[in-house]
């Protein structure tokens, strides 16, 4: 992680979050669900230097997240990534409006699971204000409605993303017909339907359609259209930190 990895525990409290108790770790030892679990959920990590690797090694006499937390916020963990000896998870804290998402990468070393990397998916602190003074406001007129739920987006879950497609996916399909199509009309009324900033394809990746919800420096939250799984952009710490299969040829994305 790059900066200030760990301190979230005071953001979190500010913002309203419930307050529980640390859970049990019942995953097997050494596992990569119980590495995410022990980091990120409990309020100790003994010996915690043995399982790390890379650009955590500097941080290792730091304390982990969970142990920042000490059972003070709601934590949920999944994986979404597990290929050649590498496991990549999504973990979500706090939830609702108020939540933080990181993603953590490991990796599997003769044959001993380590954390290489973390991130923090985080855009400015000023969009979180934002989302919470225009929330209060009733009757918000139309374009200001749509940039409050495409803001509401980005802050939000990973599985309010996944929620949020599905549930408007037969909009999302025609959006990107007539994005080939070239019906311009029809793109921009779908894409203010659906509160979406811009569409759009990538030499790197010709094979995926791009759909960004918002973009904030390098932190995007967005959809990806792809009919070839292969075609998809590689998930790791450098860029595409999280890209989350939803339904067929959809997917979810965040990149920083």
């Amino acid at each position: 992680m790059k900066k200030n990895p760990y301190i979230i525990l005071i953001f979190l409290c500010t913002c309203g979050i419930t307050f529980t108790f640390a859970q049990q770790n019942y995953y097997k030892s050494g596992s990569p669900d119980w590495l995410v679990d022990m980091f990120f959920k409990q309020s100790q990590f003994p010996n915690k230097e043995n399982y790390l690797s890379g650009e955590m090694l500097k941080d290792a006499k730091n304390p982990t997240i969970g142990e920042e937390l000490n059972g003070a916020a709601n934590v949920t963990i999944k994986q979404f990534e597990a290929v050649n000896g590498k496991s990549v998870y999504g973990i979500n804290i706090g939830g609702n409006r108020n939540s933080a998402n990181f993603y953590c990468f490991l990796s599997n070393i003769s044959g001993s699971w380590k954390i290489e990397a973390i991130r923090k998916f985080q855009v400015p602190a000023f969009i979180y204000d934002a989302v919470d003074s225009l929330s209060r406001i009733k009757n918000l007129p139309d374009s200001v409605a749509s940039l409050l739920k495409s803001l509401e987006l980005v802050v939000g879950s990973d599985e309010e993303l996944q929620n949020y497609l599905a549930e408007n996916i037969n909009d999302f399909y025609n959006l990107v017909g007539a994005f080939q199509n070239k019906a311009t009309e029809r793109l921009n009324e779908l894409m203010s339907r659906l509160a979406l900033d811009y569409i759009f394809t990538d030499k790197n990746y010709p094979n995926c359609i791009f759909v960004s919800i918002a973009q904030f420096g390098r932190q995007e939250a967005g959809f990806i259209y792809a009919t070839n799984k292969a075609g998809l952009p590689q998930i790791s710490p450098e860029r595409f930190i999280y890209i989350d299969n939803v339904l067929p040829n959809w997917y979810v994305f965040r990149a920083m």
